[in-house]
């Protein structure tokens, strides 16, 4: 009797038991967990972390967890975490990171920088700028000349012996077809001629530098017209096309739109040959997007007006 007794009571037990553990078991297997001191079940999120390089190791709130990098963190409360991916030798990597119900947060570019980097001088002569090509050539104006090498230094050559290069270079852009470098600051124009005739250069110069223009007005920006042999350039007051061709003060230069302000912003689309800008009625108005479109029946219009501007000369010649 006595141990029918028990056995009853083991059964009523162990069937209590199973129905107060099974809702704690299907949370678990539905991803949810349990708070026990708000008594409420939650679902939970997972976080994924990935560095270059990997192996490092990975604080969540300020404790450091067994995972290294790249590591899948689990069962992970809703809510905003402070993670920390560190590695010796590297700098670390510091994050706010918000966990989802039942979502996986991923951190995947988290890149270690090491704490030494690895310098090394290119050039030994005083550069004064440079430019990278898209040839990977770098090109350096240099106080004993115009000079080119590779992009580790290597194979250097001299280009060219000029060296009257000026304080301040505001911008440097090569022709679309790269035989040409432009270069300016704020009231001059220069350009280097690539790959020409040994005729045209001086002593053992394979390039030629040459100032194409003077602004009186501030330069903004200055972009090459897709045929490369006219510049678009911008100043305060006017947005200007000028020709390569001639010597200085002899090149054709046309005044394509006059500012009512100066412009605000500039962006030059070379695919199109088209400049938009800002401008507004006035100087005190609000400013306006515009968009030049200089490839359509641009040269047309061109010829009509250097031909308007030649005729009015020619009267006024003929006149005196």
């Amino acid at each position: 009797m006595e141990d029918k007794i028990k056995r009853t009571l083991s059964f009523y037990f162990s069937l209590a038991l199973f129905f107060l553990l099974l809702p704690i078991v299907l949370a678990y297997s539905l991803g949810y967990k349990i708070d026990y001191h708000a008594l409420r079940a939650y679902k939970t999120g997972i976080m994924y972390l990935k560095s270059q390089p990997p192996g490092a190791s990975v604080y969540i709130n300020g404790k450091e967890r067994k995972e290294l990098t790249p590591a899948r963190i689990e069962e992970l409360k809703p809510g905003t975490y402070r993670v920390d991916v560190k590695r010796d030798g590297f700098f670390p990597w510091q994050k706010e990171l918000a966990v989802r119900p039942n979502m996986v947060t991923k951190a995947e570019d988290i890149v270690l920088f090491p704490l030494t980097q690895e310098i090394k001088k290119v050039c030994d002569y005083d550069v004064k700028d440079f430019i990278i090509s898209d040839k990977n050539y770098l090109y350096y104006m240099t106080s004993a000349g115009l000079f080119r090498s590779s992009l580790d230094g290597t194979n250097m050559k001299r280009l060219s012996s000029y060296s009257d290069w000026p304080e301040m270079i505001v911008g440097k852009k090569f022709s679309p077809d790269r035989d040409k470098l432009l270069y300016f600051n704020k009231f001059h124009i220069w350009v280097i001629y690539m790959n020409l005739d040994k005729s045209l250069v001086k002593g053992k110069d394979s390039v030629k530098v040459e100032e194409v223009l003077t602004s009186p007005d501030p330069i903004i920006d200055v972009h090459w017209y897709s045929e490369s042999r006219h510049i678009v350039f911008v100043t305060d007051k006017y947005i200007n096309v000028g020709e390569l061709s001639g010597s200085e003060g002899e090149r054709n230069i046309v005044i394509l739109y006059k500012f009512n302000a100066s412009p605000k912003s500039l962006f030059y689309d070379e695919a199109s040959d088209s400049l938009y800008f800002t401008d507004s009625t006035s100087s005190k108005d609000r400013a306006y997007l515009y968009r030049l479109d200089l490839r359509q029946n641009f040269f047309d219009q061109l010829m009509q007006r250097l031909k308007k501007e030649f005729e009015i000369r020619y009267e006024k010649r003929d006149s005196l």
